[in-house]
């Protein structure tokens, strides 16, 4: 690709960013929406790094976005964002598994520490760009990918979507394409991991 076209890109998608932070610092719903969408997920995985609690997590995460969305004035970027809900989810993290008498557990001062904070945020991080390439697959791929990592096998996904175990190979063998694309060859990898983990469970 052309450099001016990539720097030309890059500079429509940083235009959009400083548009979206100040429509949600004046109060715009349907943008605010946008960015829950966007990062609500990886904000429940992160919290669920510190509380092993799915319900525990989602909760925090929603809470997370409701504080943001009271204090959005305070907010100037996307990264300021969130870094702003990395934090309030650690702390409230940290003060559930105190009121829930957790704080003894060894390892609770390791997730106290800086180190801990700051490696789950890029694990969290790398698997939203996995998810967000994901999503930008094809419907059927998006959709085969999905069932997968919910650990169905390629005979019951036929059968669900009422096809041949071939065309969901096929349908599968062009995602992994495409998302080796997307993905590079840093992330594609831990994607696949994940992929042969689901599969086991």
């Amino acid at each position: 690709m052309n450099a001016n076209l990539v720097l030309f890109n890059r500079s429509l998608v940083q235009l959009w960013v400083l548009v979206m932070i100040e429509d949600i610092r004046k109060g715009d719903i349907k943008v605010f929406k946008e960015f829950f969408d966007g990062f609500y997920l990886t904000l429940c995985l992160f919290a669920n790094k510190y509380l092993q609690d799915d319900d525990a997590s989602l909760d925090i995460a929603q809470d997370a976005f409701i504080y943001f969305w009271n204090k959005k004035s305070d907010i100037y970027s996307i990264p300021s964002a969130k870094a702003y809900l990395f934090k309030y989810v650690k702390n409230r993290c940290l003060n559930y598994l105190r009121d829930k008498k957790i704080s003894d557990r060894p390892y609770y001062e390791e997730l106290e520490s800086g180190t801990y904070f700051k490696d789950t945020i890029i694990v969290q991080e790398t698997y939203e760009l996995i998810y967000k390439a994901i999503r930008e697959l094809t419907p059927k791929g998006r959709q085969v990918i999905e069932l997968s990592l919910d650990g169905m096998k390629n005979k019951d996904i036929a059968a669900y979507l009422d096809v041949s175990i071939n065309t969901i190979k096929t349908i599968k063998k062009r995602a992994y394409s495409a998302l080796r694309i997307k993905l590079g060859q840093d992330i594609f990898p831990l994607f696949m991991m994940s992929f042969a983990l689901s599969s086991r469970t």
